[in-house]
């Protein structure tokens, strides 16, 4: 009875193993209508899922954020495969002729075709999901300072420098402006400021900008 067991399970194995491949093939021919629909249903969450992406990275960049390699990567191959879609929804487009035009090979080709990049698109939209950022801030470069010996204060400058160094110890003053004639070492002082500024730690970050 054991063996009679044994063998029994053996054969239906086999069976399952021999009848379920046949039966696939089938499917290819006689369902195409369904596979159709699952390429359509997950090429638009795959659109969505590009769109949403790509709008966080064009987010990232005016933000003067560095894009992660991992999404630039996927970005890339997404919008290949989403290139390649184009020719099988054109394909797709035209079922309607294989209820009387029995192209069966054509037909069966395009069902594994349209089964294979469904596969390809949805295995992309659940990876998009993993991406906890899109991008990350660059760090600040370091400012180069003036060493103090090319600064070398007249009289003049030197009490401008103390005002500007007692004014931007003031938390009531956001605003501080620097006037003379052409030649005189506004430039230099101001560099000086930022200098002595970054030195005494009066704050976190020291931007010099020319604007003309």
């Amino acid at each position: 009875m054991a063996i009679e067991g044994v063998g029994g399970s053996i054969v239906s194995k086999i069976t399952e193993l021999l009848v379920e491949p046949v039966i696939k093939q089938f499917r290819y021919m006689f369902c195409f209508n369904n596979f159709v629909q699952e390429f359509d249903e997950q090429m638009l969450n795959m659109a969505l899922a590009l769109y949403r992406l790509q709008d966080a990275v064009n987010v990232a960049k005016r933000n003067v954020e560095e894009i992660e390699i991992d999404v630039d990567t996927w970005l890339e191959v997404a919008k290949n495969e989403m290139e390649g879609v184009n020719r099988l929804e054109k394909e797709g487009q035209n079922r309607k002729c294989f209820t009387w035009c029995p192209k069966w090979i054509r037909l069966f080709k395009l069902s594994k075709a349209l089964e294979k990049k469904t596969e390809t698109l949805r295995k992309l939209e659940e990876k998009s999901k993993q991406f906890k950022n899109v991008a990350h801030k660059v760090p600040l470069q370091d400012i180069e300072l003036l060493p103090s010996k090319e600064f070398t204060p007249s009289e003049s400058s030197k009490e401008a420098f103390e005002q500007i160094m007692k004014a931007l110890k003031d938390d009531n003053v956001n605003m501080i402006g620097l006037y003379g004639m052409g030649g005189v070492g506004k430039t230099t002082l101001v560099k000086e400021v930022r200098r002595r500024a970054k030195e005494m730690q009066l704050f976190d970050e020291v931007l010099l900008a020319t604007v003309s």
